[in-house]
């Protein structure tokens, strides 16, 4: 570890105190004997610490329950499984074949026996674009309880890989030949008193009720900013590339997978999907994010406008000029600046957050700025 430049807490800050939550404890059969405590962290005199991210997710659960409605979350972690720390993959079978699940079979029956033992379902897994990639969800839950969820599915499928003599990875883009991993966010709405789902609207045409549109709009609004919480690391800007099935435009679309905001399922079914953000975000300031951003969207009455009914990273500019879709930050910089810009999501993270945050990311991308690279050996050691 490093600190950054100026850094906030030194030496002398005192002591930052842990308490567990008794509903967040995870037994670990992969370590017999051990389990795992979710807290939230507190000041000395008692009073919930300013820079506890899994506090910042409870007030941003609690400013949803002041609307009358609470979310269902679920998140999608896509990764890869290697060999070696060559980056050999595992398997080379096709995207969605019983053949790329076969080759993990054993891999992937101990990781949903210890998902069971410690009581979350793994709703699927599937063998992904990439070779030795794969994509999985957990059952959905309330926003906190899936954050939590996330990062246990992530530590299980780390120390299992290495039980098994393998390498997994869920960096955003592990090599520049390789499909990225995203880390997508399913939401739904529900009514808070009687647990009815407040999404879906059959007789809209789009499928979605008024909130769930507005709270859409909201995304859209943030788009960049949500991008720079979601997405933060020097990585993370070389996934989000046009034409190549993630997301580089700000727009929305039924089933459009070129979308940033996607539509997955109608009627029963129906759920907003963000998908620019990758596993190397913090899932419990993330998902805050999200939830802030929609309900600017809904205190607003934002509307979404139409959505993008092709693949939006194929259209020429003059195209995307005309439909109103514009891009995505296209630099980790860039997407920073406009979450530093962001009043919204600054006032509900809190300053404390919101600032540090930044200050973290920033030093790491300067620390990135000036490492040297093999790519640059090989186009360079011998120029002129």
């Amino acid at each position: 570890d490093q600190q950054v430049p100026d850094p906030r807490f030194t030496a002398d800050t005192g002591d930052v105190l842990a308490i567990p939550d008794p509903e967040a404890i995870y037994p670990l059969p992969f370590h017999p004997g051990t389990a795992l405590f979710f807290a939230i962290l507190h000041e000395e005199d008692g009073s919930i610490w300013d820079g506890c991210p899994r506090a910042a997710l409870q007030r941003a659960v609690a400013a949803l329950a002041e609307a009358g409605l609470s979310a269902r979350v679920g998140l999608e972690p896509e990764f890869y499984l290697f060999s070696d720390e060559a980056l050999t993959p595992t398997t080379r079978a096709g995207m969605y074949t019983i053949a790329g699940l076969d080759a993990q079979a054993a891999f992937i029956e101990q990781l949903t026996q210890h998902l069971v033992e410690m009581d979350i379902t793994l709703e699927q897994i599937g063998k992904e674009y990439g070779p030795g990639q794969y994509e999985a969800t957990v059952t959905p839950a309330d926003p906190v309880t899936t954050a939590d969820r996330y990062l246990v599915f992530r530590l299980a499928v780390r120390s299992l890989a290495r039980a098994h003599g393998l390498r997994a990875s869920f960096m955003p883009k592990p090599d520049a030949t390789l499909a990225g991993c995203g880390l997508h966010v399913h939401l739904s709405l529900r009514d808070l008193a009687t647990g009815a789902d407040r999404t879906a609207d059959p007789d809209h045409p789009s499928g979605l009720s008024a909130e769930a549109r507005s709270f859409l709009a909201g995304w859209l609004e943030h788009a960049d900013a949500l991008t720079g919480l979601g997405a933060p690391t020097a990585n993370s800007a070389k996934r989000l590339q046009p034409a190549s099935w993630a997301p580089a435009h700000v727009c929305w679309g039924i089933g459009n997978r070129a979308a940033l905001v996607r539509v997955p399922g109608l009627g029963a079914r129906a759920r907003l999907e963000f998908r620019s953000g990758d596993n190397t975000c913090n899932p419990y300031l993330y998902v805050a994010g999200l939830l802030w951003a929609g309900l600017d969207g809904l205190r607003r009455g934002l509307d979404p406008g139409p959505p993008a009914e092709a693949d939006v990273g194929r259209l020429p500019a003059t195209e995307l000029a005309a439909r109103g879709v514009r891009f995505l930050p296209r630099s980790t910089e860039a997407a920073l600046d406009a979450l530093d810009a962001d009043t919204a999501l600054a006032e509900g993270l809190g300053p404390l957050l919101h600032q540090e945050f930044l200050r973290v990311k920033r030093a790491e991308l300067a620390m990135y700025r000036i490492q040297v690279t093999s790519w640059e050996r090989t186009a360079y050691f011998e120029a002129p």
